[in-house]
């Protein structure tokens, strides 16, 4: 009995994990996930890091994420407590799913379009109907800006424009470090196939609120029951995650009002509150242009990774070892 992680060896999140207990004292067992079937959890506390996944053509990445979904499956029933249920974390991986939770239970969220085009001129058709020129399109089951796209079509002026991280290489989608604009047809609509193709959730474009000439959004990691960490993301483009090489920016730098950091956080208790079985989450935030009123775009039952705070005072996870070593078995 005791705490343990599970995770990948010599990634950022097991060493700063691990860092963060050996300084508080408190002993942590390792576990891949590779290993997870020899291992005995009863009475152990815990915590599930995402499977660290190598370089693969993002057409396979239904597969290797169904591996992963079993995974989780499998440890529901291992009789141990976690930080993060299993059963939790698979409940925000299907972004379709959790952001209609959030929407039944009231909470504002970035708009989805009604239809799960599997075609471009499925996609062209509903933005249509919808009356939308600009929209993002994800992979249902994706992290990070894997697979996203931010598209803009004005069928008027028979222009188009696409910003993703992902490119075509020999009819096989990789996941890049950088920002890609595209203007021609010819690379835009082979990559809109295949992207379709692989189960995607389709959202109206909502203007960001920009500081100094850059849009931004928030990450906020939450956990037992408040704000731990909040950073702005800043981009040129449409897309923010911060892997893209994107501009982290101190929180207080934004110079937000108390009530919109209120609104803030009374948003994200509210989308907590709609999945009981996370201690933690890392939430997605748009603050709308020119009002600052809030929206989650998303919610990763694992997304409590922050360079910021990591290398710094390395509190999310001190705290995460604190309250597992106080719901442990002594």
């Amino acid at each position: 009995m005791g705490i343990k992680l599970v995770g990948g060896r010599d990634t950022k999140r097991t060493s700063y994990f691990l860092k963060a207990a050996k300084e508080l004292q408190i002993p942590v067992d390792f576990v891949e996930w590779q290993e997870i079937s020899d291992v005995h959890w009863k009475n152990d506390v815990v915590k599930l890091d995402p499977f660290v996944f190598g370089e693969s053509d993002l057409s396979e990445m239904n597969g290797l994420l169904e591996e992963y979904r079993m995974q989780l499956v499998n440890l529901q029933n291992a009789g141990c407590s976690f930080l993060n249920t299993p059963e939790g974390i698979l409940s925000v991986l299907d972004k379709r799913g959790c952001k209609e939770k959030l929407m039944q239970y009231g909470v504002p969220v970035t708009e989805l379009l009604s239809v799960q085009p599997r075609t471009v001129g499925q996609l062209h058709e509903e933005m249509e109907l919808s009356r939308t020129s600009s929209v993002f399109i994800k992979p249902v089951y994706s992290s990070g800006a894997a697979g996203v796209i931010a598209y803009r079509r004005l069928p008027g002026k028979n222009k188009m424009v696409l910003y993703t991280s992902c490119c075509l290489k020999k009819g096989k989608l990789f996941n890049t470090k950088k920002l890609y604009r595209m203007e021609k047809w010819e690379e835009m609509g082979p990559l809109l196939e295949v992207v379709l193709s692989l189960g995607v959730i389709v959202e109206r474009w909502r203007p960001k609120e920009s500081f100094q000439g850059k849009s931004y959004d928030l990450r906020v990691v939450w956990q037992f029951g408040k704000i731990e960490y909040m950073l702005a993301r800043q981009s040129q483009g449409p897309v923010t995650n911060l892997h893209l090489n994107n501009a982290p920016l101190a929180l207080e730098k934004l110079g937000l009002s108390s009530q919109t950091v209120d609104g803030i956080e009374k948003i994200c208790g509210q989308a907590m509150k709609c999945f009981p079985q996370l201690s933690m989450a890392g939430i997605d935030v748009l603050l709308e242009k020119g009002s600052r009123k809030p929206y989650i775009i998303e919610i990763n039952g694992q997304g409590d990774l922050i360079y910021q705070d990591i290398y710094h005072e390395n509190r999310i996870y001190k705290k995460q070892v604190e309250m597992m070593h106080r719901i442990s078995p002594k």
